[in-house]
């Protein structure tokens, strides 16, 4: 809506459908008819991202985005848009495991600096525990946009729901979480950290981690040059997805490597083979005993030589992974989520 945002954006509540009826005479037809929307319709959408904008809670605008990789979008109508995605078919012998496969052909992303911090990563949104870059406040934040492409996925919520009544995969869920709150405590006092880590989490953390490394074999990208979006909440109804993508500010990030990787016959072959080189790690037995990460316990079955990522690529400092979530623990296959793929 270019230069009238700021101005709808400022009208009142009560106001704001008045005003967009009188720019849709001119200003604003092309708008209403390209979304087939009205002038209330749109009032109501504005009126609900302006509430989310608002929102400090991140959950919320992940749902946003989890809800948009699910509907789609119409390559013809995203031609010359910023963002475009393509649903793809599930492989056949990967259903079981995958609800959804997105090939996100073009993104955008803005990144702000809000603050710094040392040595420990900062806290929650409570807690930020960040070196603030301004005495005072500021109505504007340095940021950089970028632009890149990527690979959407969502885990079998069925499957995922009888995983996750398992004891013995809630018992290593539940070190970590133990081990997470204490650290937390340490450095901010009493209370909970927001983030509660769960068998769901730190199973599709760790398989954002073994898949970013597959593709990097797979399309020729560094390791740096792919991140990691986490798509995480409980509940029948919660997320379950990642997002890889890649959004740099030179040509890498468009060269469409990475988002043709998302077509069925290659999104299968990289997902075999990502779960596949997490069967066994260089540094067994010690890393599947768990006894490479001992000293911080905020991971489990986790080293260099298997799923670290560059900090970069990785939301969570390099935190919260254990591969026995992907392939199992020895003498016990069924801890695993993706255990049927390798005996497969």
């Amino acid at each position: 809506m270019g230069v009238y945002w700021s101005d709808i954006v400022d009208t009142n509540t009560e106001d704001r459908e008045q005003f967009i009826a009188i720019l849709a005479r001119n200003a604003l037809k092309s708008v209403l008819e390209e979304f087939n929307l009205t002038p209330k319709q749109l009032a109501r959408r504005i009126g609900e991202r302006v509430l989310l904008f608002s929102s400090d809670d991140i959950l919320n605008i992940r749902w946003e985005e989890y809800r948009q990789f699910l509907a789609g979008s119409d390559p013809m109508q995203a031609a010359d848009r910023e963002f475009e995605i393509r649903n793809v078919e599930v492989p056949q012998s990967l259903r079981r495991h995958f609800e959804h496969v997105t090939r996100v052909v073009r993104l955008r992303e803005v990144r702000a600096i809000r603050g710094f911090t040392r040595i420990n990563p900062p806290g929650d949104e409570e807690n930020p525990n960040v070196a603030q870059i301004s005495i005072r406040r500021l109505d504007w934040l340095p940021a950089v946009e970028v632009r890149g492409e990527g690979i959407f996925l969502t885990l079998s919520k069925e499957r995922l729901h009888n995983w996750e009544a398992a004891a013995e995969i809630n018992v290593r869920a539940d070190k970590v979480q133990r081990a997470w709150v204490s650290e937390w405590r340490q450095r901010h006092g009493e209370g909970e950290p927001s983030l509660r880590i769960t068998p769901r989490f730190l199973l599709i953390h760790t398989f954002a981690h073994a898949l970013m490394r597959q593709l990097t074999l797979e399309c020729g990208y560094s390791s740096a040059a792919l991140r990691e979006r986490l798509y995480v909440s409980e509940g029948n109804d919660g997320m379950a997805g990642i997002l890889i993508y890649t959004a740099t500010s030179d040509s890498d990030g468009t060269l469409g490597g990475l988002q043709r990787q998302g077509t069925p016959s290659r999104i299968e072959k990289a997902v075999v083979a990502a779960i596949k080189a997490m069967e066994w790690c260089s540094s067994d037995p010690l890393c599947i005993e768990e006894m490479m990460t001992v000293a911080s316990g905020l991971s489990l079955a986790a080293c260099h030589a298997c799923v670290l990522a560059p900090e970069t690529a990785c939301e969570e400092y390099n935190r919260f992974l254990d591969r026995a979530m992907l392939v199992g623990i020895p003498g016990d296959t069924t801890v695993g989520f993706f255990s049927d793929l390798i005996e497969g």
